[in-house]
């Protein structure tokens, strides 16, 4: 490859930060940034925490619910005792 002659276009380089020239960010962006940050790490652990909870109550909530959705719409209601036992 020929090396590069003095009227080839040199790439120009990107500006850097939010896209301005100079690549500052002022100092209310950085502190709005800085803000939206923090806000989607909180709603990373909140929604992590509300998922888990949920499936823990999924875990251990499915065998009361078909149980009581039994004794709800059996025709002759059978008492708890007679609904929890094998025969």
């Amino acid at each position: 490859m020929a090396p590069p002659t003095l009227s080839s276009p040199k790439p120009k380089p990107k500006p850097r930060g939010l896209g301005r020239k100079g690549g500052t960010v002022p100092p209310a962006s950085r502190a709005e940034a800085a803000a939206a940050r923090r806000s989607a790490r909180e709603w990373e652990l909140w929604s992590t925490w509300a998922l888990n909870t949920a499936k823990v109550v999924a875990h251990y909530g499915f065998v009361p619910l078909v149980i009581a959705v039994g004794v709800v719409k059996s025709d002759p209601r059978p008492s708890l005792f007679q609904l929890l036992t094998p025969v």
